[in-house]
């Protein structure tokens, strides 16, 4: 009991499928180094998490075995304090951060999840697996637990270890002998097992060179039905029989999860297939950046999309939903398709496409569960690689039959309107031209259930779907918030620029107002210090700047007249009603006898530029008394 001392905090279940963000609000400076203040929020529930630069770069480096380029901005040692390279980092972070929440391998990863909550996810999920499975097996006299096969899955609470038989003289003397429909020699033991409940198949009908697995699952937050109840519900999983589904060798079940035992399949899963991938690799190097992919032929795509429906239905009309089909659910065994973690129901674990189907209200029953992810299933076989998106913008390169299946299934207006039956889909036309018969089995489908079994099947399934229906309405709040939010700073930004656009037009209006003011009357005081300068010199004779200035006036020009004495005005060397004078190029022929010309000539220059220059608005009429 030493290594059972030690006890796991068992908390509320989370699910992990559920979507975060994180925003770094803002950033302070302690000790001499800078603390980035991430705000970070998954549904209701919001908190708080100071991170550093190190915390990002060690983030970083866990997440290289994706292959999958982050831009993680680069380290600086000098000028690292300065104000603007502090606020250029942190809208490099931001942009890095919502790159991997953006991404959903990335975003279900370990170390992405211990980053933003360390709260929930900073306890040791490995060694509480490790706990649990060997206190379902602790009195199992068939089989021991083996090494770890490491995070193979995508799932955090999912751990796989190698399954190992007993010496046949250790076990044969304590197992009690059941009866069962494929006549197969099944062993139950239930006692006090530390808790644990456990059904098995005798070892001798499991083929001795096969690899076994054995997976410990905690319970998920859709997990309805009783622990005293578990038992017996598993105990009719263990007597499925389907030629599409994998059968269960071991199942057994603790206060805090499931451990189930059942055959490995070196080639792997589907998605290791078109990923081209090792099956024991981690599951962030195999599917991160996928060094090749392969998609399935038409008949490939149609044949295994016929035997899944074929077995989606099934146990649907046992009152059994499967609710968990993606790619890593599958394994292809002599062309023949089988089904992995029927379980999971339930354990009441989350489903992988969840991020997608909840964000559409009409997919809140578990048969729309079951035919929105074969959509899916159908279109990364088809297609070669995933729908990274919760419905399709337009398919191409395909079949017309097959495009109308998926949209059928994947189009926002199918999502909108509502999705079809399992039974409308295996009647689509596609299958009918594509799809080659799999030929009877030896093995005949048999699942039996007890009626109290259905009935908390039932109970469970509706409170599935209510939990799911509450989700997608908070979903939709959100989004709606998210849109007033943008639409407020949207007009609020409006509203400012158009208060600083009336600003920049009110200054420039005035600058030119009074650039303008400024300009007239410098003018005037020119004009008008220039024409009363323009007297009669010593000798009675007008100067030349006089005789210009007369020479120049019209009668829209009365005032330069008006300010000259009345007896010089008869003295003018060139008439009123003469020619006009062009101001730029002609120069007034006027004697200059008493007047040097060297003298004479800056004085006549800046007249005439006064005199060009001069604004006729400016004037008003002045009446003399006269």
């Amino acid at each position: 009991m030493a290594i059972f001392a030690s006890r796991y905090e068992r908390k509320l279940p989370i699910d992990d499928t559920e979507a975060i963000t994180c925003e770094i609000a803002t950033v302070e400076e302690v000790d001499g180094h800078t603390e980035y203040l991430l705000r970070v929020q998954r549904g209701d529930s919001s908190w708080n998490v100071l991170r550093r630069y190190n915390d990002f770069n060690k983030l970083h480096k866990s997440l290289r075995i994706s292959g999958i380029e982050l831009p993680l901005p680069g380290k600086r040692i000098f000028g690292n304090m300065r104000p603007d390279f502090i606020a250029e980092r942190k809208e490099a972070l931001q942009v890095y951060i919502n790159t991997i929440l953006m991404n959903p391998i990335l975003a279900s990863s370990l170390p992405a999840k211990r980053f933003v909550d360390p709260e929930s996810y900073s306890q040791s999920f490995h060694d509480h697996a490790v706990q649990h499975a060997l206190l379902c097996l602790r009195n199992d006299t068939v089989w021991t637990l083996g090494a770890t096969m490491g995070a193979i899955g995508w799932r955090l609470r999912k751990h796989y270890f190698k399954a190992t038989t007993k010496p046949p003289e250790k076990s044969s003397n304590k197992l009690v002998k059941s009866g069962s429909q494929n006549q197969q020699s099944k062993h139950f033991a239930a006692g006090s097992n530390g808790g644990a409940h456990s059904v098995s198949i005798d070892a001798g009908t499991v083929d001795p060179n096969a690899e076994m697995v054995a997976e410990w699952l905690e319970y998920g937050p859709d997990k309805y039905v009783d622990d005293k109840e578990m038992n017996g519900v598993l105990k009719s999983l263990m007597g499925l029989q389907h030629p599409h589904i994998e059968s269960i060798v071991l199942a057994a079940n603790t206060e805090n999860g499931c451990l189930i035992i059942r055959k490995f399949h070196k080639h792997g899963t589907l998605k290791d297939v078109l990923c081209m991938a090792t099956p024991k690799n981690p599951f962030l190097s195999k599917y991160g950046n996928p060094k090749g992919r392969t998609a399935l032929s038409m008949k490939q795509v149609a044949t295994y999309g016929k035997q899944i429906l074929e077995t989606l239905i099934f146990l649907h009309s046992k009152g059994y939903a499967y609710g968990h089909l993606h790619s890593g659910n599958i394994v292809i065994v002599d062309d023949c398709v089988k089904l992995l973690d029927v379980e999971n129901y339930l354990v009441g674990v989350p489903a992988f496409y969840r991020p997608f189907f909840v964000q559409h209200s009409k997919i809140h029953t578990i048969e729309t569960v079951d035919v929105y992810c074969f959509g899916h299933v159908l279109f990364e076989m088809a297609m070669g690689y995933p729908l990274q998106e919760s419905v399709v913008r337009q398919i191409t390169e395909c079949p017309e039959a097959l495009k109308s299946l998926l949209e059928s299934i994947l189009s926002k207006e199918a999502c909108k309107a509502g999705l079809p039956t399992l039974e409308q889909l295996l009647g689509h036309r596609f299958f009918t031209q594509y799809a080659t018969d799999s030929g009877t089995t030896a093995e005949k489908p048999y699942f039996k259930l007890s009626l109290n079994a259905k009935e908390l099947l039932r109970q469970a399934a509706v409170k599935c779907e209510n939990r799911l229906r509450d989700e997608q309405k908070s979903v939709k709040n959100q989004k709606r918030i998210v849109r007033v939010q943008e639409l407020m700073s949207s007009e609020e930004e409006k509203r400012k620029s158009k208060q600083k656009a009336k600003l920049e037009h009110k200054q420039s209006k005035l600058k030119q107002q009074g650039s303008l003011q400024a300009s007239n009357g410098r003018l005037s005081l020119a004009a008008v210090t220039a024409a009363s300068t323009s007297t009669v010199t010593a000798g009675g004779g007008l100067s030349t700047a006089d005789s210009f200035n007369r020479s120049d006036s019209t009668p829209e020009e009365p005032h330069l007249a008006a300010i000259m004495p009345a007896a010089q005005q008869s003295h003018q060397v060139l008439p009123a009603s003469s020619a006009p004078v062009e101001r730029q190029t002609s120069t007034p022929n006027i004697a200059t006898e008493d007047v040097d010309a060297g003298e004479d000539e800056p004085t006549r220059s800046a007249l005439l530029e006064s005199i060009c220059k001069f604004n006729r608005g400016s004037l008003r009429k002045v009446r003399s008394n006269d």
